[in-house]
C-alpha cells in the first residue's frame, strides 16, 4: 500500500469511534502514562504524545465519526499497527547505505517528530511570565486579559482535573476496595467473585472510571466563571480550543497537529476536554510569541529580550548551584577588545565558561540533502558558535600569560594568572533542545582533536538537574563538576535521545557512569526511561520549582 492508502485505512478506522470517548480515552494515558515495563497494548505506541495526538486530530476532523468505543482491548493492536505503517512510510526511509548524514538526518527527524516539548509545567509557566510581562499592555490590548490572567486560568483548568479525579477515583481508597485488591493479588481469587462481593456503589464507581477515565479531563465555561470575568473565559477558550468538523487538511504524522496551538478540544455539548493541558502554556507562549513578532519595530526588540531573558535565567541557575563565598562571576565581560561573553565563575580554581545560544531550530526537511545543509546551518549558528566563543576565553586560560577580565567600560575586574587554575570547563545553554545532536557532540560539532568537548544542554534541562542536584544531594557542586568531567568523555559514543536520560543515570549510577566515561573504547547507551527518574523526585515533592503549578487557593486551603 501507498502512504495515502495507508492514511486513509487508518482514519477509516479511527472514524468508526465516537469522538469524545476516543480522544478522552487517548488523552487520558497522554496525562497519566503507564509503566513503560507493563506489557500492555497502550505500549506498543513509541511516543505517546506525538501518536495520541495524531489519531486524535484523524478522529475530530474526520467527515463523519461513529460510535464505538476504545478500550484497552485488541483494537489498540489494531490501531499501533496501522500507525506504524503510516508512520513507517511517512518518517523513516529504509536505507542499505547508512552513512553518518542518514544517522544525523534520522536523529533530528525523531527529535522534532517524535517528541513533545520535555519540560514541567512550573518551567512553561515561568517563562510566560518572564517574557511577556514587559510586553503586557500591548497583550492586554489586543487579547482583553494580561498575562498573569494567562497563568491563572492554565492553573485553574489544572485545578479542576485534579479535584475531579480525586472525585472519580475516590472508590479506590475505600476499606472495601482495599479488600478487593487483598483478595486479587494475595488470595488469587476470581475477580468476578471478588467484585460482587463489593457494595452496588463502589461496582459503578469502578464501572464508570474504566468507561469513562477521561472525565476529570472535561469542563465547563462556567467552572471557569467562579473565579474569572465571562469575557475573559471566553475568549481564552476561544483562542485555545477548536471544535469537531471536517478538515481534510489535517492529514499526515509529520504536520503540526492542531491540538499544539489548540490543546482545547471544544466538544457538540459545548463543554472542552483538554486534550493535553501541559500544552496550555506552550501554546499561549507561541500564539503571544508570533503576535507581537508581527508588530512594527518589535520583532528585534522582543528577540533580544528573550536572549536577556535566556541569559539571566542561566546565571540564576549557576548562582543557586555554586555559593557564593567561594564563587567569583563575571557577568557580561570581556577579556578581548569589544567581545562580549555571557558568563564566567570561578569555583575554587574551577573555571566555568558559559555561553547562552537563542537560535532558532527550524523543521528538517525530509530530504537529506537539504536536511543536511540546514542542521548545520542551524547548528552552526547555536551549539557551535556557542562552543567557539567559549574556546576563546578557554585559549586564555591554558595560555602561559596573565591576563585581565574586564567589564564594558573597560574597568578590569580580575587579573588571572593560567597556573594556578585547577581545570577549564565549557557549557553552551540552548533554547532550543537539538536532541541526539546534542547529547553527542561528535556528530556535528567542529573542534580539533585535542580539545576537549563542551557539554552542550537545553534550558529547562539544565534547570531541571541542577536542581535535582541542590535538593536531593550533598557535595552537589562538587558533583557537577565531577558530571561535566565525565560528560565530555562521552561524545562520540553516546546515544541518548535526551540529556536528562544521561544525568539521571549520573544521579542514580555515579560510580557506573565514571567507569563508562572512562571505557574510552565503549558505546554507551542511554534508555529514553532512564529520565523518569525527575519525575519520580517531582511527584514526591522532591524537585520543587519557584513557580507554582495550582492557584494560590490550592496550596492555603487545599481540596
Amino acid at each position: 500500500m501507498t502512504l495515502e492508502q495507508n492514511i486513509d485505512d487508518l482514519q477509516k478506522f479511527v472514524s468508526e469511534y465516537d469522538t469524545e470517548q476516543f480522544a478522552g480515552f487517548l488523552a487520558y494515558f497522554i496525562k497519566n502514562r503507564p509503566d513503560s515495563d507493563t506489557e500492555i497494548a497502550i505500549n506498543k505506541f513509541e511516543s505517546k504524545l506525538k501518536d495520541f495526538l495524531y489519531l486524535i486530530s484523524l478522529n475530530v476532523f474526520a467527515e463523519n465519526t461513529g460510535t464505538k468505543e476504545i478500550a484497552l482491548t485488541n483494537d489498540l493492536d489494531i490501531l499501533a499497527q496501522k500507525l506504524d505503517q503510516v508512520k513507517g512510510k511517512d518518517v523513516k526511509a529504509k536505507y542499505q547505505d547508512y552513512s553518518m548524514e542518514k544517522v544525523i538526518h534520522d536523529l533530528a527527524l525523531s527529535n522534532h517528530f517524535d517528541n513533545g516539548v520535555l519540560s514541567y509545567n512550573e518551567q512553561d509557566l515561568e517563562r510566560l511570565r518572564r517574557i511577556f510581562m514587559p510586553y503586557n499592555d500591548l497583550i492586554i490590548q489586543d487579547f482583553g486579559m494580561d498575562i498573569e490572567c494567562f497563568i491563572d486560568l492554565c492553573k485553574e483548568i489544572e485545578l479542576i482535573a485534579l479535584i475531579r479525579r480525586k472525585q472519580f477515583v475516590e472508590f479506590m481508597y475505600t476499606k472495601e476496595f482495599i479488600q478487593h485488591r487483598y483478595r486479587l493479588e494475595e488470595q488469587n481469587m476470581d475477580f468476578v467473585k471478588s467484585f460482587d462481593l463489593l457494595p452496588q456503589k463502589i461496582q459503578d464507581d469502578y464501572l464508570q472510571f474504566h468507561e469513562q477515565p477521561h472525565r476529570e479531563l472535561i469542563f465547563s465555561a462556567n467552572d471557569l466563571c467562579f473565579q474569572f470575568e465571562q469575557e475573559k473565559v471566553d475568549k481564552f477558550l476561544e483562542l485555545l480550543s477548536c471544535g469537531q468538523g471536517h478538515n481534510s487538511k489535517v492529514r499526515y504524522y509529520t504536520a503540526e497537529s492542531p491540538f499544539e496551538l489548540k490543546p482545547l478540544l471544544k466538544l457538540k455539548n459545548g463543554s472542552y476536554l483538554s486534550i493535553y493541558s501541559k500544552q496550555l502554556p506552550i501554546s499561549i507562549y507561541k500564539i503571544l510569541y508570533a503576535h507581537l513578532l508581527a508588530k512594527p519595530g518589535l520583532k528585534d526588540k522582543l528577540r533580544k529580550h528573550r536572549e536577556d531573558c535566556l541569559e539571566v535565567k542561566v546565571s540564576e541557575i549557576f548562582r543557586k548551584l555554586f555559593p557564593k563565598k567561594d564563587t567569583e562571576y563575571f557577568e557580561n565581560y570581556y577579556i578581548e577588545k569589544n567581545v562580549e561573553q555571557d558568563l564566567l565563575l570561578i569555583y575554587r580554581g574551577n573555571v566555568i565558561i558559559v555561553e547562552t545560544k537563542a537560535s532558532k531550530l527550524r523543521e528538517p526537511f525530509r530530504t537529506i540533502e537539504k536536511a543536511i545543509v540546514r542542521l548545520q546551518d542551524d547548528f552552526k549558528d547555536s551549539i557551535q558558535y556557542g562552543f567557539d566563543q567559549c574556546k576563546r576565553v578557554e585559549d586564555h586560560f591554558f595560555g602561559d600569560d596573565s591576563f585581565a577580565i574586564k567589564d564594558e567600560k573597560g574597568k578590569t575586574l580580575k587579573t588571572v594568572n593560567p597556573q594556578k587554575v585547577k581545570s577549564v570547563l565549557s557549557i553552551v545553554v540552548t533554547l532550543e533542545r537539538f536532541g541526539g545532536l546534542q547529547t553527542d557532540l561528535g556528530l556535528m560539532l567542529k573542534k580539533d582533536d585535542d580539545i576537549d568537548f563542551p557539554w552542550s544542554v537545553y534550558i529547562d534541562d539544565l534547570e531541571t538537574f541542577v536542581m535535582a542536584l541542590r535538593q536531593n544531594t550533598k557535595n552537589y557542586s562538587t558533583r557537577f563538576i565531577d558530571f561535566l568531567f565525565n560528560r565530555r568523555e562521552l561524545h562520540g559514543r553516546v546515544h541518548a535521545i535526551d540529556e536528562l536520560d544521561i544525568c539521571a543515570s549520573f544521579m542514580r549510577r555515579s560510580h557506573e557512569f565514571r567507569k563508562c566515561a572512562e571505557a574510552d573504547d565503549a558505546f554507551v547507551f542511554f534508555s529514553p526511561h532512564e529520565q523518569e527518574y525527575f519525575d519520580e523526585l517531582y511527584y514526591k515533592g522532591k524537585l520543587r520549582f519557584d513557580e507554582r503549578p495550582l492557584p494560590d487557593e490550592f496550596y492555603k486551603f487545599g481540596i
